[in-house]
């Protein structure tokens, strides 16, 4: 019976790699270990893209790491109906910049949204806002010191509570608790970063407040653009909405090692990103995100066998034995010149084992990796130059 069932996870295993052409391009797969959402405020796409005042986010195009959308649009005004808008698929009623109570709204909310849709599926989730006085506070501003909170950016913190939908007031931390680059592992399945009203270009005057929180961008998350490389991490830049003057169509910017890198020109807006989000986890639809088309045509292909999916033409590699069991060899037709980096994920988009090549090969054990399929990316400084899957199927 033993041999039985072995051999039947095997032949399940190899039918989902290697039966017919399987295209995994619509969604990142595996799915990112990690997505780090920026928030900037109030500026339109023609703005900021091109601008010399934004040198750091126009570093961004041009990158093969990089997507940049030119019709996407936020969905109404002022800041915190988007917010919520993304959040959780709909505004909620909340249609000004106001404390809920002070539109006459009940909070805590009891509606679905992305947070409480990540925690039903063992996921997690926090928001880091710049300047909030302390971990779970729902102060509406906080302005002591030179301090420039706001609450209306930040809107995890309207369903803080026990009962359906909601949760912990600890998913509400200061920034000053963001993890530091060598703890970037530890960062949620999904997280908002909110930098202050001046730091999120909100406050201050044109162009100098663009060059604010270009700076304070590069100053606060340069390293975590060089990790999310090697690390399975989708970093989103995303502007709230425009200047009221450019049919609110504002920058935003996909970037990682599972993003093709290009100008796409679709027309989408947040509940489109919102769905996006909730199919590469498998969750369920929060609001409007339910009927919305999520984003496709922007993650690196993995189409063919499964076994050998080259980025850079002049490279390829491949796995053998395939399915393995205790050891697999990655094998290049050229040797490498410079050192490499082989990142294996899990199904889930967990880190399985990372390691390093030169030369035409490298065996790596495998003895302990949990029966399943595994996704490998090799990379080196340019970037990733491989990627592909291979079967663990223990005898």
């Amino acid at each position: 019976m033993k041999l039985t069932l072995r051999f039947s996870i095997a032949s399940l295993l190899l039918a989902s790699v290697f039966t017919g052409k399987v295209s995994y391009a619509q969604l990142p797969s595996p799915a990112p270990a990690h997505i780090v959402v920026l928030w900037e405020e109030n500026y339109a796409y023609t703005q900021i893209i091109g601008s010399s005042y934004a040198p750091n986010i126009n570093a961004f195009v041009g990158d093969p790491h990089a997507a940049v959308f030119t019709q996407f649009f936020a969905i109404e005004h002022p800041s915190q109906p988007n917010y919520i808008d993304f959040f959780s698929g709909a505004n909620q009623g909340l249609v000004t910049d106001d404390f809920p109570t002070t539109d006459g709204l009940t909070i805590p909310f009891t509606t679905p949204n992305l947070a409480a849709e990540l925690l039903a599926a063992g996921k997690t989730f926090k928001t880091f806002s710049e300047d909030l006085p302390s971990v779970g506070s729902d102060v509406a501003t906080y302005t002591s010191g030179g301090a420039n909170y706001a609450r209306k950016h930040n809107p995890c913190t309207n369903w803080v509570g026990t009962a359906a939908n909601q949760f912990s007031d600890t998913l509400n931390q200061p920034f000053t608790n963001f993890p530091v680059a060598a703890n970037y592992s530890s960062l949620p399945t999904v997280s908002f970063v909110v930098p202050n009203m001046t730091n999120d270009m909100h406050d201050g005057s044109y162009p100098s407040n663009i060059t604010v929180g270009d700076t304070w961008m590069n100053s606060h998350l340069s390293s975590l653009k060089t990790w999310a490389l090697d690390n399975n991490t989708l970093y989103i830049i995303i502007y709230d909405e425009d200047d009221d003057l450019h049919g609110n169509n504002i920058p935003v910017v996909f970037y990682g090692g599972m993003v093709k890198g290009g100008t796409y020109t679709e027309n989408v807006n947040f509940y489109n990103l919102l769905r996006s989000i909730e199919d590469m986890y498998s969750l369920t639809h929060a609001g409007s995100a339910a009927t919305a088309t999520p984003i496709t045509d922007c993650w690196q292909s993995i189409t063919g066998l499964g076994v050998n999916n080259t980025v850079n033409k002049n490279l390829s590699f491949t796995i053998v034995p395939n399915p393995a069991s205790d050891i697999v060899t990655f094998n290049c037709n050229i040797p490498l010149t410079s050192q490499a980096t082989i990142t294996v994920t899990d199904i889930t988009g967990r880190i399985a084992g990372k390691y390093t090549m030169t030369g035409t090969s490298l065996q790596v054990n495998t003895s302990a990796y949990v029966q399943g399929i595994y996704s490998y990316a090799i990379s080196d400084r340019s970037g990733k130059i491989n990627d592909g899957k291979f079967v663990i199927a223990h005898n």
